[in-house]
């Protein structure tokens, strides 16, 4: 069925589209063509036996366009365009029943802000079938197209989402929707207009929405009013559009977060974290589903604080103070899991160097690099645990405090430490550029150029890889205590801010600040935000220090091949 607000749509033209595989945006099949199939006075259509599906895992969506929406007889509202985002082909069935409405229409274009185009066309690159299929799924989690309500049968137990801030966008449709169209959907489309961006229908007002989450906020807000068809509505306006998940909000069941430092996502788009007050490791679905209900346990782990995924899909988690069987100075292991989440490495490997190492990064070449806090050295490992740095690691004494690795397109190792940027070569040879106040968090973008969360400065500075300080940004309302730091596929920066409870976006090509003054997350109750990564369907995933819990703030970013090997690239 489809409907609007609470009222049938009749004579809607209906299309059921496969997505496509040539690029972002293009390439949309619809199955039911030459089929001309609209739905009757009471909303309803049916579709079975019409269609076949190219794969029992290509990825389908309906969209209505157009239609009566309960008005007078002859009422045609052109500009009503709406979607329900399906997901696998071979999952419908005759019996699939559908609603779709202004929520489903604003869960997909949250969820597919990153591979939906103009024209309702969907589509990825022949590449990334993994991160449009997995943001399929985040629309389901959003919103349940069997009720046409929020949230979908597939929020996991105990996660949150903003279910009234997606009804209260959806209202905002609504008042476009439920009309005959013309001067009555003017408004939205005039608050929903980005630049030279000027929407035409209901999807694309929704899409130019969520894709420009600070833009005209105020102005969106006001269509919804009090009293809009989907309810609980907000009550009052946001910070932004953006739209954010929690999970491990509970004490048990939850997948084990317990003062959760680092995040890393695998080739699936499961996101591992590191647990510094459990000895666990946790993994979360793209849905955000636990893979283990507490967590993966491991005899090595204790106060872990990095974790990288390397080409096998293992995970390596830093341990800064190593348990008995490891050695008996206490000072610092590296666990090794398995996809599955088998422990690898026994008590931890300690070779190398390694002395209380805080952070990691995983290398193409299947090599691992270690952040040795203790130490103030870097630590390089081979793929199988053994050491290629020497037993003081490198740079003894010349990385102070280091706390943070990234790792560029020549595979050496760069460092946050205390006061500069340090770069390590793989043989070891060390170059320290002087930069900062004390950096927390560093990332390396596709120009070769180093970005760090200078914590200390609240500041995100912008290095060249010869030592020159390109760009700072600041912002003492924002950048507070700048920690996690993450590059998306198409050069943006992102941070996260401890003490702002927030994350900042920073346009990479120009260093300026496209978020809002306070940050973004406001509205997701982020709560000491610490670690920060970007999967292969644009969403953010943000470990919560104060609250043990992982946001994923959905669609907002350009997607980044996963797991991350050196430096970020489009999927």
């Amino acid at each position: 069925m489809v409907h609007g607000g609470e009222q049938p749509v009749s004579n809607a033209s209906i299309m059921l589209y496969a997505a496509g595989a040539t690029g972002n945006g293009t390439g949309a099949t619809n199955l039911l063509a030459p089929y001309n199939v609209t739905t009757d006075s009471s909303g309803s259509f049916t579709i079975t036996g019409d269609y076949v599906c190219p794969d029992a895992t290509t990825q389908v969506y309906l969209v209505a366009q157009g239609g009566n929406p309960g008005l007078v007889a002859g009422t045609y509202n052109s500009s009503l365009t709406l979607m329900a985002a399906l997901g696998d082909c071979g999952a419908l069935s005759s019996s699939s029943y559908i609603i779709v409405n202004e929520v489903t229409t604003v869960a997909a274009a949250w969820a597919l802000a990153q591979f939906l185009g103009l024209g309702a066309n969907v589509g990825s690159s022949s590449t990334n079938a993994t991160g449009l299929s997995n943001a399929f799924s985040v629309a389901n989690t959003l919103a349940n197209t069997g009720t046409g309500l929020g949230p979908g049968a597939g929020l996991p137990p105990a996660a949150v989402t903003e279910t009234a801030k997606l009804n209260t966008l959806a209202d905002v449709l609504a008042s476009c929707v439920s009309s005959a169209g013309g001067s009555a959907c003017a408004p939205l489309f005039a608050a929903a207009t980005v630049g030279s961006t000027i929407p035409v229908n209901t999807l694309e007002a929704a899409l130019n929405i969520v894709r420009n989450p600070a833009v005209n906020v105020s102005a969106i807000f006001n269509l919804g009013g009090a009293q809009g068809p989907f309810q609980p509505t907000l009550s009052t306006q946001p910070n932004d559009w953006t739209m954010s998940l929690t999970y491990g909000n509970c004490t048990a069941s939850c997948g084990g977060l317990d003062d959760p430092k680092s995040v890393a996502i695998d080739a699936a788009g499961n996101a591992w974290v590191a647990n510094a007050l459990s000895a666990v490791v946790s993994k979360f679905s793209p849905s955000g589903v636990p893979a283990s209900a507490a967590g993966f346990p491991g005899i090595g782990l204790h106060e872990s604080f990095g974790i990288a995924i390397d080409v096998s899909g293992n995970a390596w988690v830093t341990n800064q103070q190593s348990v008995a069987g490891a050695d008996n100075q206490h000072s610092g292991s590296v666990s090794e899991f398995s996809p599955s989440g088998v422990e690898l490495s026994g008590y931890g490997y300690t070779a190398g160097g390694i002395y209380y190492p805080q952070a990691a990064a995983a290398d193409s070449n299947g090599d691992l690099w270690f952040a040795d806090y203790g130490s103030s050295s870097a630590t390089l490992l081979a793929s199988d645990g053994s050491a290629i740095s020497g037993s003081s690691g490198y740079g003894y004494n010349q990385l102070p405090f280091t706390s943070a690795v990234a790792l560029d397109a020549s595979h050496n190792a760069w460092f946050a430490a205390h006061g500069a940027a340090v770069k390590v070569s793989p043989a070891g040879v060390v170059t320290s550029l002087s930069c900062c106040n004390e950096p927390a968090g560093i990332a390396v973008d596709q120009t070769g150029n180093i970005w760090i969360a200078d914590y200390g400065a609240f500041a995100i500075v912008e290095l060249s890889s010869a030592g020159t300080v390109l760009n700072r940004v600041s912002s003492g309302a924002t950048l507070l205590a700048a920690q996690g730091i993450a590059i998306d596929g198409s050069g943006n920066v992102w941070s996260a801010n401890l003490y702002g409870n927030s994350i900042t976006k920073i346009a990479g090509a120009t260093a300026t600040q496209l978020s809002p003054p306070a940050g973004y997350g406001l509205d997701a109750g982020l709560k000491e935000p610490y670690g920060i990564a970007i999967d292969g369907s644009g969403n953010l995933w943000i470990t919560n220090e104060g609250s043990s819990t992982l946001t994923q703030i959905v669609g907002i970013a350009s997607p980044v091949a996963t797991p991350l090997l050196g430096v970020p690239a489009q999927p």
